[in-house]
């Protein structure tokens, strides 16, 4: 039975406290974010902020990393201008082989988002929820019958929280954490969630299924004890968890952010680096 180590996540929320203050290091070289600076740079924050939130709520069960699909989709809209916008992500996904999952499930949601009034209200007013993303959580999952907590629509609110800084604007109000594969994991190998010696996956998969509020709440609790909004943490959790995912050295990730950290803050990241991965090896 999995449980929340409290001593752990005060532990694990203090050392992530020590580096919030670089959170935007981590969203400036998150891929991510590039991919969304250039929907910006080619269509405007209005066209961007409308494909962007689209493309966000078929962004799950893909059979590449996210950042990798991101930058497809990027660079292949920006090549096709001139057609309808489910037109044009139709095709995408005709073409792309890394989102295939569901296929008539996320050209309905794509429906079911491009005729709605919020797709009108993004491409005529980009910046309309930048003061708000919470308010733009509720209104997506009013539109496709789901949760605020879900996890593509809070994704759709960080990916939007991009589109405001790349057009030059800050962002207020704060929504969950998307708990994806990387946000689970992360309980799990820091040791917050204990109880998974010898099944992390089950553990990983259980955390996003049927004990999701739990992770839910434990994430909410780890921002609130770091300092930092939900919707920044992400950016800092993907790309550590990332890293582990794919065994990264630590080294390649300081390295990836040179020029942003400070030599004191490189080390403090190295830290979290080992700690987040402290029970992967039980």
């Amino acid at each position: 039975m999995i449980w929340v180590d409290e001593n752990r996540l005060i532990e694990l929320s203090s050392l992530l406290k020590s580096i919030a203050g670089y959170i935007a290091c981590f969203e400036r070289f998150d891929p991510q974010f590039t991919a969304v600076k250039r929907l910006v740079e080619n269509f405007g924050c209005g066209v961007a902020s409308v494909l962007t939130v689209a493309n966000s709520i078929i962004s799950y069960q893909l059979s590449t990393r996210g950042e990798v699909y991101w930058e497809e989709f990027s660079k292949w809209v920006a090549s096709r201008p001139g057609k309808s916008f489910y037109e044009t992500h139709a095709e995408f996904l005709e073409s792309t082989s890394f989102n295939k999952a569901r296929l008539a499930s996320k050209l309905a949601r794509l429906r079911r988002f491009y005729s709605s009034d919020l797709a009108g209200k993004l491409e005529r007013e980009p910046l309309k929820y930048c003061s708000n993303l919470p308010a733009l959580v509720a209104e997506l999952a009013s539109i496709l019958g789901g949760s605020p907590e879900d996890k593509t629509i809070v994704f759709a609110g960080k990916m939007m929280r991009y589109v405001c800084l790349a057009c030059g604007s800050d962002t207020a109000g704060d929504i969950p954490i998307p708990l994806d594969r990387r946000n689970a994991l992360l309980l799990v190998s820091s040791c917050i969630v204990r109880g998974c010696e010898g099944r992390v996956e089950e553990c990983v998969s259980e955390l996003m299924t049927k004990r999701r509020r739990l992770g839910l709440d434990v994430m909410r609790e780890l921002c609130r004890r770091a300092g930092v909004e939900c919707v920044k943490l992400d950016a800092l959790t993907w790309r550590l968890m990332g890293a582990l995912r794919s065994k990264t050295p630590v080294e390649e990730v300081v390295a990836g952010l040179r020029g942003c950290f400070e030599a004191d803050k490189a080390e403090l990241l190295r830290r979290a680096y080992l700690e987040l991965s402290k029970c992967l090896s039980r």
